[in-house]
């Protein structure tokens, strides 16, 4: 997980998991093979500015043939509205 600047250039990594899971072939997604990974401010903030996303990469592998697929997830951040009344 690393920030992406608005101008397209990605930051170094500044968060990394590595999970296992085996998917039997010509089946779909096993039960319990879904992983969640929450984020909270405190540990994204200090690495993206006002414009920028996060991006998350996610790779897999065939262990049987070495095949590698990835897939790219970029989330854009919007800052909270503020009312103010006085």
């Amino acid at each position: 997980l690393g920030a992406v600047r608005y101008t397209g250039v990605a930051s170094a990594p500044f968060r990394q998991e590595q999970h296992r899971r085996s998917v039997p072939p010509g089946q779909g997604e096993p039960p319990g093979s879904t992983v969640t990974m929450t984020v909270a401010y405190a540990e994204y903030g200090p690495h993206v500015g006002e414009q920028d996303a996060l991006k998350l990469t996610v790779a897999g592998a065939v262990e049987e043939t070495g095949q590698v697929v990835a897939k790219e997830l970029r989330v854009r951040l919007h800052m909270p509205e503020l009312t103010l009344t006085v």
